[in-house]
């Protein structure tokens, strides 16, 4: 995956969630991507994240770093094992003139 440098995107995370029972939903959407910046935000209780990860779209030279809601969804089958798909969405900012 020698593009993943160029996979890059901003997403949120409710600190809820974090602190929440869905940790190992958690950990697996983090072990599809490398973080490069995180930070806290009070007044909202969400991290904010930076991160290269393949769930995101090649990123052109020129454009900022697009933002994603990114969602773990549990999958169940009929043999009770629960599966996780990771969801990152990409966010499209409108500019007004």
């Amino acid at each position: 995956m020698s593009d993943l440098i160029n996979r890059i995107g901003k997403f949120k995370l409710q600190m809820d969630l974090i602190r929440g029972d869905n940790n190992e939903d958690l950990l697996k959407l983090f072990a599809k991507t490398i973080i490069m910046r995180a930070e806290y935000k009070y007044t909202k209780d969400v991290i904010e994240y930076t991160a290269l990860s393949p769930l995101f779209r090649v990123k052109e030279a020129a454009e900022t770093i697009p933002e994603y809601r990114v969602e773990c969804k549990s999958i169940y089958s009929d043999g009770g094992n629960v599966d996780i798909e990771i969801i990152a969405e990409e966010i499209k900012q409108c500019l007004n003139a």
